[in-house]
C-alpha cells in the first residue's frame, strides 16, 4: 500500500479491466465482471482514488488538470497512459452511424447496438482487430466482408506460405474475403447511416455495418495545447519520463 495520494482518472469504466477480452463479452464467452483483474474493493482498499471523467486539458505551467465537465484537479507527478483511438483516413462516409473501430469498452457498446438486425458487415483491414471483429459477427451469423489491401492475410508478418495457408482458414469460414481490395468511399442511406461500401476497383458492396481496423493513433489531441513534446505519440526517454519534470507517459 503506497502513502502517496493516487487517482486514477478514466471516462471508460468505473474499473480497469481486460480490453483483450472484449470480443469475448461480445461472443456471450464472458461477462464484463470476468474482464476486471482485481475485485471492485481492490481499489478503495489500496487507497487508490478511481475518477470518472474526461480530461479536456492539461496545464503543466500550474500542474491542473481541467475535465470535460468544467471541473479540475491539481497533481505533483502526471502519468499518461491514454492509450489510442482507431484510425481514420479521411474516407467519404467514415462518419456514418454504423460505421466503427473497435477500441473501447465504448466501441463495444457501439457494436452491440450496430449489428442489431443487419444482414451484411464489412470489415477493413487485415490486421489483427479486424480478424476479432470478424469472428465476432461470425458468432451471430452476420455475413462478413472482409476487405484487405495487401495480397494475402498479414503480408508484412508472416512468410507467404503462412500468409496462404491464413487466406485458406478465413475462406473456410465462409468469409468473404477480398485480397487486393481498398475502401473509396462509405455511402449514406439518406439517414446518415451508411448503406453500402465502393472499393477502388469500382465495386458496390451492400452493408450497414463497417469495421474500420486500419490500426490505431495515441490519444493525444487534448495535449495540443500543453507544454508536452510529441510527435507521432508522447515523446519520452529511457526512463518514460516527458521533455517536463513530474510528466511521464506509459502507453495505456
Amino acid at each position: 500500500m503506497s502513502d502517496y495520494e493516487i487517482t486514477v482518472i478514466s471516462a471508460e469504466t468505473d474499473h480497469f479491466f481486460s480490453r483483450t477480452a472484449l470480443m469475448y463479452i461480445y461472443m456471450g464467452h464472458m461477462k464484463y465482471e470476468n474482464t476486471k483483474p482485481y475485485e471492485d474493493w481492490f481499489w478503495e482498499k489500496n487507497r487508490i482514488n478511481l475518477v470518472r471523467k474526461f480530461v479536456k486539458e492539461v496545464d503543466t505551467n500550474n500542474k491542473k488538470l481541467t475535465y470535460e465537465d468544467g471541473g479540475s484537479i491539481d497533481y505533483d507527478v502526471l502519468i499518461l497512459g491514454v492509450g489510442s483511438k482507431s484510425n481514420k483516413f479521411g474516407w467519404p462516409g467514415q462518419d456514418l452511424e454504423g460505421v466503427q473501430g473497435l477500441y473501447s469498452y465504448q466501441d463495444l457498446e457501439t457494436m452491440e447496438k450496430n449489428s442489431q438486425g443487419i444482414t451484411r458487415a464489412v470489415i477493413v483491414g487485415g490486421g489483427l482487430i479486424g480478424i476479432e471483429m470478424t469472428e465476432m459477427l461470425l458468432s451471430r451469423k452476420i455475413p462478413v466482408t472482409f476487405l484487405v489491401r495487401e495480397e494475402n492475410f498479414w503480408d508484412p508478418v508472416f512468410p507467404i506460405e503462412e500468409a496462404k495457408m491464413i487466406n485458406r482458414h478465413i475462406h473456410e469460414h465462409h468469409v468473404d474475403l477480398r485480397l487486393s481490395t481498398e475502401l473509396k468511399e462509405i455511402l449514406d442511406d439518406g439517414n446518415g447511416r451508411v448503406k453500402a461500401v465502393t472499393t477502388k476497383d469500382g465495386e458496390e458492396i451492400d452493408c450497414q455495418l463497417v469495421g474500420l481496423t486500419v490500426g490505431v493513433s495515441p490519444n493525444i489531441d487534448f495535449l495540443k495545447e500543453s507544454n508536452v513534446e510529441t510527435d507521432r505519440g508522447i515523446m519520452v526517454d529511457e526512463y518514460l519520463q516527458t521533455n517536463l519534470p513530474d510528466v511521464y507517459a506509459i502507453g495505456d
